[in-house]
């Protein structure tokens, strides 16, 4: 009986762990998203010669917009903050 009891336990919690990490995983790519909106949308306010000044195009916004979440999320290095 004790040993159904223990393997029932296991069952129980891989299916609770198994949610959890979904929901993470859910929520990390919420995150995501909003962070390439958020990207898009303020390269967007910029005029074509601003964009020009830092040289990209208005057709690169959105790739640039999903490789800079990308490389941010990978690794922030938060001591260049406010220099860069």
């Amino acid at each position: 009986m004790s040993q159904a009891i223990i393997t029932a336990h296991g069952f129980v919690t891989q299916g609770v762990e198994g949610f959890i990490d979904l929901m993470k995983s859910v929520n990390e790519k919420r995150i995501q998203r909003k962070a390439i909106r958020m990207t898009e949308k303020e390269l967007a306010k910029l005029s074509n010669a601003e964009l020009d000044d830092i040289g990209i195009s208005r057709g690169d916004i959105y790739s640039i917009a999903r490789t800079s979440v990308v490389i941010e999320t990978a690794k922030a290095n938060h001591n260049l903050q406010g220099w860069v």
